[in-house]
């Protein structure tokens, strides 16, 4: 992975310079990742593409307030590859994005 997979300036920068925003929500995505990885694993179960991609989707914008990096384009392809009912694809891809993301909570917990 080039680089490391968060930066609190882009972060801040997107807030107009809020750190203490920029902690909460930080705080609030490490809280509400595991569940959001839940909702795409209990979809992939299912074996429902739209439900799949419906999740990525909302995966990719949370996480995007955080990175441009990684994650946020594996979610994205996650997303488009559910999109396109290619769910054995899809599968390979969400073990990609528990790994990236895992990355990133350890880099998080260290602001948080």
């Amino acid at each position: 992975m080039p680089g490391h997979p968060w930066s609190l300036d882009l972060v801040v920068s997107r807030l107009s310079g809020d750190e203490e925003l920029a902690r909460q929500m930080v705080i609030l995505f490490i809280a509400e990742c595991p569940r959001m990885l839940a909702a795409i694993h209990d979809a992939l179960a299912a074996g429902s593409p739209d439900a799949v991609r419906r999740a990525a989707h909302a995966f990719k914008g949370s996480v995007g307030n955080f990175t441009d990096d990684t994650p946020t384009l594996t979610a994205r392809s996650l997303e488009y590859a559910a999109a396109d009912g290619r769910l054995d694809e899809a599968a390979a891809l969400v073990d990609r994005l528990e790994r990236e993301v895992d990355d990133l909570l350890r880099a998080m917990a260290e602001f948080a």
